[in-house]
């Protein structure tokens, strides 16, 4: 396990699109709400979005190397699993949903269901349940919150 002195919790959206603000608004929650021992990018006045992911990530692998990266992202699936968690133990590739590469991310990854996948993908984000997006925004926040204090729990022992 990495030894940072805090993990970094990078949460990717935009909060321009309803389903692609589940990033953002776990963002928002973690330094807002709950404070969490970690150090946040991406939130609802600072989103990380394709157009500033690769600085994001290259700022994160330059001032946190050492650091555990826990990243943060929606994803779309089957009609049956909106509004479930996904959690990944080798982070997440962004914007595969709208097909665009913009590369791998994380040590671990939390993805919020907040859509059916189809031919549509764009308009199942921008369709997307706002309350299923808050919901899954509050679960998402409140387990990064307990990974995170577990996590520092470990680095000051």
């Amino acid at each position: 396990m990495k030894k940072g002195r805090y993990p970094v919790v990078f949460c990717v959206g935009t909060p321009k699109i309803c389903g692609d603000s589940l990033g953002p608004r776990v963002g928002d929650r973690l330094k807002q709400a709950y404070d969490v021992p970690a150090y946040v990018y991406g939130t609802t006045d600072s989103p990380v979005t394709g157009l500033n992911f690769r600085s994001y990530l290259e700022h994160v692998r330059v001032f946190h190397p050492d650091s555990m990266i826990i990243a943060v992202d929606a994803c779309l699936g089957r009609k049956e699993e909106v509004g479930k968690v996904k959690y990944s133990l080798k982070g997440l590739k962004a914007g595969t949903a709208l097909k665009k590469e913009l590369g791998r991310v994380g040590d671990v990854a939390f993805l919020g269901i907040v859509g059916e996948s189809g031919k549509d993908n764009f308009g199942s984000l921008s369709g997307a349940d706002k309350n299923c997006v808050e919901e899954l925004a509050e679960k998402i926040a409140a387990k990064i919150f307990l990974l995170c204090s577990i996590l520092r729990l470990d680095y000051t022992s």
